[in-house]
């Protein structure tokens, strides 16, 4: 292996003891590639498998927590005890190959298509529709927030139970908890918004049910994560000043890790701060010194991989490169990082082990993926 990628390489401890071999995460990435019933399938386990050799962690496709909390079709569910020998299947075909296995846990909210979920249900903070024409969602009453709460708490008890090492909170991308979290979404004047402050209530109290639980049930050292976008578009959302104050607060909550989600690892902030660097090193800057910080985005080659760990940011995850090459570390180890495939071989997906479902979506996604047009 050429020496200047060695910093990839050097191991990891999370603040839990839990131990990483690398500094290469996979990261999560929906496949619409589970059963209709919510259980793993066969072609997701396969999936998996295949990318699973060199890296460090995967963090799987989100889970939905409720029945109401159902994104997308092809969806893990993780939101009753059936499901529970399915994901089993997963966390061992992960970790057989390495690497540590974390399933990401998460309510769609208003951003569920309403023949996804129970009556077609629609929930999020506040009735306000995702765009123009969204459906506009029910505001959940308090005692539904809690049950919420409640659900994250058993999903991580059947994470617990099916043998993961963790589970990610999925926090980020416009689902339940970020539409707490954005004055875009939440126009609350109760507990759970009316003020930055009280727009971190469901997230938080989120955070202490999943400990307690682990508390509650994990025999080993078990992994909780939370990932969150910096930034929304809109005025009102989320400006990078409100991200900096949430994620103070978040470092002192005890997690092993932040992911800042972000389709460039590099990009920089739109509003709330007069800073140049990019987000993640303003985040890291920040709270880096008390909790690990994920970065994500962009990052196809080897030469991209060494100009992001030298940000300083500890860990890096990869989601469509390990699309595009599964063999991506293996290569970087072997001495072969000229032989990273950066662009998707569009006849490849027999030989990169890809679902029919996700697979479809990336060639009917022009500009997804380096080489689909």
């Amino acid at each position: 292996m050429n020496e200047k990628y060695q910093p990839l390489f050097e191991s990891f401890s999370f603040p839990n003891g839990t131990r990483l071999k690398n500094r290469v995460v996979m990261a999560p990435m929906t496949n619409w590639s589970s059963n209709s019933d919510g259980t793993v399938s066969d072609d997701e386990v396969k999936y998996y498998k295949r990318r699973s050799k060199g890296v460090s962690m995967v963090v799987t496709a989100c889970a939905n927590v409720t029945a109401g909390g159902k994104g997308f079709s092809g969806e893990i569910g993780v939101h009753n005890d059936d499901m529970i020998p399915g994901l089993r299947r997963l966390a061992t075909t992960i970790q057989e190959q390495g690497a540590k296995a974390v399933l990401q846990i998460y309510h769609g909210g208003r951003l569920c298509p309403p023949d996804l979920v129970p009556n077609g249900d629609i929930v999020s903070a506040s009735a306000v529709p995702p765009g123009e024409n969204g459906p506009v969602p029910r505001a959940l009453e308090d005692g539904e927030i809690k049950g919420i709460i409640h659900a994250y708490g058993e999903g991580t008890r059947r994470a617990i139970q099916a043998g993961f090492d963790g589970v990610e909170i999925h926090g980020a991308n416009g689902y339940l908890i970020h539409q707490f979290f954005s004055p875009h979404s939440n126009r609350r004047d109760d507990h759970w918004g009316g003020s930055l402050k009280k727009r971190m209530n469901f997230p938080l109290a989120v955070i202490n049910e999943i400990q307690k639980t682990v508390n509650d049930h994990a025999k080993d050292p078990f992994i909780v994560g939370h990932r969150l976008s910096p930034e929304e578009p809109q005025t009102p959302g989320i400006t990078m000043a409100d991200t900096l104050e949430f994620v103070d607060v978040l470092s002192d909550k005890e997690l092993d890790y932040i992911h800042v989600s972000q389709m460039n690892f590099w990009s920089r902030s739109r509003r709330g701060v007069e800073d140049t660097r990019s987000r993640i090193e303003i985040i890291q800057d920040r709270i880096g010194n008390k909790v690990p910080v994920i970065g994500v985005g962009s990052i196809y080659s080897a030469e991209d991989a060494q100009s992001a760990i030298q940000s300083d940011v500890p860990l890096l995850a990869l989601g469509r490169e390990l699309i595009i090459d599964p063999d991506w570390v293996g290569k970087i180890e072997q001495g072969k990082a000229s032989d990273i495939e950066t662009i998707l071989d569009t006849n490849g997906q027999d030989r990169l082990v890809v679902p029919n479902p996700l697979w479809k979506a990336i060639i009917h996604t022009p500009g997804w993926f380096p080489g689909v047009d």
